[in-house]
């Protein structure tokens, strides 16, 4: 079995020297509290009913999920899609994609009939 003596030494010193700052906040807060002629805290408890009533509770706060907006989602699916590519290139499986801006030039009609594909009109 583990010897875990010498950390449980260890963490039960750090425990002592957290409840000693603890109590000299406390100290401290009682002093404040007092000079300031009683003055009460937190409609209208006094600092120690207030600490007891809350305890050794201490308030956090949860950050708001990250979200990306659609522009990088796109942006992201874009890279993926290149490097899928590149890797299809590199591995002979595939051409050579041109970039992004490439436009490929129609040549002008020889003739005045229009393509076969478009519908005629009635």
């Amino acid at each position: 079995m583990v010897n875990l003596r010498n950390t449980v030494v260890i963490l039960q010193a750090q425990r002592r020297e957290l409840i000693e700052q603890l109590d000299a906040v406390d100290r401290a807060i009682a002093a404040l509290t007092s000079a300031a002629g009683g003055a009460e805290t937190d409609e209208g408890k006094t600092a120690e009913t207030v600490k007891q009533a809350h305890g050794d509770r201490v308030a956090r706060t949860v950050k708001p999920k990250r979200i990306l907006s659609e522009a990088h989602k796109q942006a992201i699916i874009a890279g993926r899609r290149k490097g899928r590519a590149a890797k299809e290139v590199a591995a002979g499986r595939a051409r050579e994609m041109p970039e992004e801006g490439f436009v490929p030039s129609i040549a002008a009609g020889s003739g005045s009939d229009a393509p076969r594909l478009v519908k005629r009109q009635k």
